[in-house]
């Protein structure tokens, strides 16, 4: 969200924004490809996927959220 008072999202619904086109530039170069919409970013790990291969997806999300984090004014 762009602003928790009043509440803004980062884009509206069935829009983008820069900071979700950022993220999911972000994700792509990491090796990531959730579904994004909106605001909600959609994962589905296999079910074969090891708990170092999760903390790695995990550490991407993260880090792509830092984008969104940056747009955050109060």
């Amino acid at each position: 969200m762009r602003s928790r008072s009043p509440y803004v999202p980062l884009t509206g619904l069935n829009g983008t924004s820069d900071e979700m086109k950022g993220i999911g530039r972000y994700f792509r170069q990491h090796g990531l490809y959730p579904m994004i919409a909106n605001n909600s970013i959609h994962t589905n790990p296999p079910l074969c996927i090891t708990e170092e291969q999760l903390a790695e997806g995990f550490a991407i999300i993260d880090a792509a959220l830092d984008i969104a984090d940056q747009a955050v004014t109060g």
